[in-house]
């Protein structure tokens, strides 16, 4: 078990993490974490960034939707490099 102390950081009380925990959980700074009480006990947990198929995320997409006019033009535009399929 780690202990840690709760220190007053402006108008905020901060958490340290000890590096080990960090390491275990693959956190670092930034790293969005959840928090619940469960039975009178702080439980923090990381959240994940959920990662799309390309599959996933096309079928989210309308293809009957009505381009914008600046997606029109971007379509339009000539190639200026190695992008051309």
């Amino acid at each position: 078990m780690y202990t840690t102390r709760l220190k007053k950081v402006g108008g905020s009380i901060m958490l340290a993490v000890p590096p080990a925990v960090l390491k275990t959980l693959e956190l670092s700074t930034d790293s969005e974490v959840g928090m619940t009480i469960n039975n009178g006990c702080l439980i923090i947990e990381p959240q994940k960034r959920p990662h799309y198929s390309l599959e996933e995320l096309l079928a989210q997409c309308d293809p009957h939707a009505e381009m914008s006019e600046e997606d029109r033009e971007w379509i339009d535009a000539p190639a200026v490099g190695r992008e051309i399929l």
